[in-house]
């Protein structure tokens, strides 16, 4: 996403009387004094609302203007403004519980973008304020930004989205909620969900494939397949009685390793080359934790490979019967696959070229027609939501999802393909993670909690302390305005001593490479396959890395609060099982080994805070794309040239070396205790605060690449990227290496 500014920002709201009033304490002596602004009938004071806002005067455009991370981003104004009254029981206290205020104030835009510089910091507003008023309380939003959408990226991604903004107007504090905007819900949920069933049921008609009924056929030796006439033909006459009337895929890759067709003959080379084929396409190892990458864009590269190798098969020149039915066999399987997807066959046995899904409209109707295993659940039939527009080559991206997000697994009982509804949920027992926990970040929140300064002389708008270090500072405030007191019928201005922050934190992110010379995962993946395999043999290929080879394309963030409540701390009764995806990266690049780290990025997220004993660790993925030119075994698999993979990075509130937390001095920060101080708890993300986490790609890292996004809760994830992180004012991860490897 993109960015929070240090909060300069908002320095404070002060309140200011246009009259001087005859001094009083109380409602009753009030009533008696000769004063147009106040009301006897509601016991108010018609007062000045005056805003002091210090911002920087810079034009900069990047990723950091729709989150205010620096110094120099014009101000995008608050809307949504909202203030609460409070007639605490002891001056000098702010609002430490979710209680019903006094009174509430709806002002709407308060500022509009870049209405707010240097030179022009206040603007006033007319109001009513209750006597005996002693604490306030302020929420904000930035106003939405606008961005012209490109590769996807929304407005959304850029300024971040809210379900809801939700202040009841009965004032009870303790019902306000402001919950992440999730990527999928409604109709775009369901339409999801119809593509997810339309890809899977692709995969689950091609490895079905078999000789079995009207395919169960009779051909002789200079029999050619009808499509490609000057292809070799099949070289021997075969009856239906030379091969088993349920021939399928599945019978080559039997676990005796024989023929199907001569079972006391170990398998012909063709008849290898299918069975290796179905092998890699169906043993995915969901029970050993891995995840096959289920993206439009990876299942074509998948099908594209696995088409190369049955044209092989379909080409080549049989030696006998069994595997003249194994090139039989082939054809049958291009069939299908003409079915489903474009791509030019050679004839010679060459690589398929130009592969990518046809119409999805032609791919339903094709797969209505085609056959479809008994063993499987039945054939899915709804697509009702499913257009000509809809390009299955950048399935989920076009969805605003990560292409990581969608997970394929494999029934062998049921031979048959599925995504993956509910991720691993080892770490948190019955707590489900699905597409739909996928989140954008939060939109930039503001929050004013404090008691108040009163005085009983006529102030001008230009008599208050400018800039936040001056109102913070109290020998900048004249000897006749008093500290920790409440409101009077003699009050002439009330000011809020503290200042107003941000509801929300920031992740400040950059990247860095730890090494020139990347192992990737090779001899492990190939160890796997055969454990006899000698240490020596298969080593892994080593990555020379430039800055070209990797690009940061998106941030999932890990461990997040759906819901926040009146003190932006995440509801206790709510599971923390939010991932909030950035994907308006400011800068992709990655400099060469040697030459620093990346253009940071910032990302805005809630305060994790679950609850005294115990703050979680945060799990961050990082999403690259392979630009290197070179294919490399990760995690489980290959990841090919010009896709994307995954490496995460722990951030560890309890990992030793971090420094402590500078904790703001002129106000506490929530959580509270009961009589109002802070919580004082240290966790990852704090509201206000910007934690910065310097990613390194170490020798290592590529070892523990995912294809796809794992559980993001789980504790045994393997690590990719070691980090440092900080808090501005706070903690600062350094060096965390993606993978946990040097």
């Amino acid at each position: 996403m993109n960015v929070l500014k240090s909060l300069a920002l908002v320095s404070a709201i002060a309140l200011t009387g246009a009259m001087t009033l005859t001094a009083c304490s109380s409602a009753e002596e009030a009533e008696t004094v000769d004063n147009p602004r106040y009301n006897p009938a509601t016991n108010e004071v018609l007062a000045n609302f005056v805003f002091n806002v210090s911002t920087g005067n810079g034009d900069t455009r990047q990723s950091s203007a729709a989150t205010q991370a620096l110094e120099d981003e014009l101000f995008r104004g608050i809307d949504n403004a909202v203030l609460f009254s409070f007639k605490n029981t002891t001056d000098g206290t702010h609002v430490a519980t979710g209680t019903t205020a006094d009174k509430r104030f709806d002002f709407a835009q308060v500022l509009a973008p870049y209405t707010v510089s240097s030179a022009n910091t206040r603007r006033v507003i007319e109001t009513s304020l209750p006597l005996n008023t002693n604490a306030l309380l302020f929420y904000g939003k930035a106003v939405e930004g606008i961005t012209t959408e490109r590769d996807y990226v929304t407005a959304y991604d850029v300024y971040g989205h809210l379900d809801s903004y939700s202040i009841p107007e009965d004032n009870d504090l303790s019902k306000i909620s402001f919950s992440l905007g999730k990527r999928l819900s409604g109709d775009n949920l369901t339409k999801y969900r119809q593509i997810e069933n339309l890809l899977s049921s692709i995969l689950t008609a091609l490895m079905n494939t078999n000789l079995a009924g009207t395919n169960h056929v009779s051909f002789t030796a200079g029999a050619k397949p009808l499509d490609v006439d000057e292809m070799a033909p099949y070289g021997f006459d075969v009856a239906v009685t030379d091969y088993p009337e349920d021939l399928t895929w599945e019978s080559y890759a039997n676990t005796s390793g024989t023929s199907p067709v001569e079972t006391t003959h170990e398998l012909y080379p063709l008849e290898k080359k299918l069975a290796d084929i179905y092998r890699e396409m169906v043993s995915i190892k969901n029970a050993a934790g891995e995840v096959r990458a289920g993206s439009g864009y990876a299942q074509r590269l998948i099908i594209h490979d696995l088409w190369t190798n049955i044209n092989e098969v379909r080409c080549s020149t049989p030696l006998n019967k069994p595997e003249a039915i194994a090139k039989y066999f082939a054809h049958r399987v291009a069939i299908r696959l003409r079915k489903y997807l474009n791509g030019k066959m050679p004839s010679n046995g060459g690589p398929v070229a130009e592969v990518t899904f046809r119409d999805p409209l032609a791919i339903i109707d094709e797969l209505r027609a085609d056959e479809w295993p008994a063993t499987a659940d039945a054939k899915p039939t709804d697509f009702s939501l499913i257009s000509t527009s809809d390009n299955l080559n950048y399935f989920p991206y076009s969805f605003d999802m990560p292409y990581g997000a969608a997970h394929l697994e494999y029934n062998a009982t049921k031979k048959q393909f599925f995504y993956v509804k509910n991720f691993n949920t080892n770490a948190m027992g019955d707590r489900v993670v699905t597409i739909e926990n996928y989140s954008y970040s939060p939109e930039l929140l503001y929050f004013g909690n404090s008691p108040i300064r009163v005085t009983n002389e006529e102030k001008r708008t230009a008599d208050y302390p400018q800039t936040v270090a001056a109102w913070d500072d109290d020998a900048m405030w004249t000897a006749d305005w008093q500290k920790n007191s409440h409101v009077v019928s003699s009050t002439q201005g009330v000011a809020m001593q503290n200042d107003i922050n941000y509801g929300t934190s920031l992740l400040k992110t950059t990247v860095r490479y730890g090494a020139t010379k990347l192992n990737d995962n090779n001899h492990a993946i190939q160890k796997a396959k055969v454990p006899t395999l000698a240490d020596s043999d298969e080593p892994d290929k080593q990555l020379t890395v430039d800055a070209t080879s990797f690009q940061l394309t998106g941030i999932i963030i890990g461990g997040q609060p759906k819901t926040v409540g009146w003190d932006y701390i995440g509801k206790a009764a709510d599971p923390f099982n939010s991932w909030i995806y950035d994907r308006a990266i400011s800068s992709p690049a990655i400099p060469a080994p040697g030459a620093g780290a990346s253009t940071p990025n910032y990302t805005l997220v809630f305060d994790n805070y679950r609850n005294l004993e115990y703050q979680d660790k945060v799990y961050v993925a990082l999403e690259f794309i392979n630009n290197s030119g070179e294919d490399f075994f990760g995690e489980y698999g290959m990841v090919r040239k010009d896709s994307h993979f995954y490496l995460i990075g722990e951030l560890d509130p309890e990992r030793s070396g971090l420094a402590a937390i500078e904790w703001p001095a002129h106000h506490p920060l929530p959580p509270y205790n009961e009589d109002g101080t802070s919580k004082q708890v240290k966790r990852v993300f704090m509201q206000d605060y910007m934690t910065s986490a310097e990613f390194v790609i170490g020798a290592n890292s590529l070892k523990h690449a995912y294809l796809t996004v794992p559980d993001l809760r789980y504790s045994s994830l393997t690590l990719g990227l070691s980090v440092n992180i900080k808090w501005s004012t706070g903690l600062n991860f350094n060096n965390v290496i993606l993978g946990g490897e040097e």
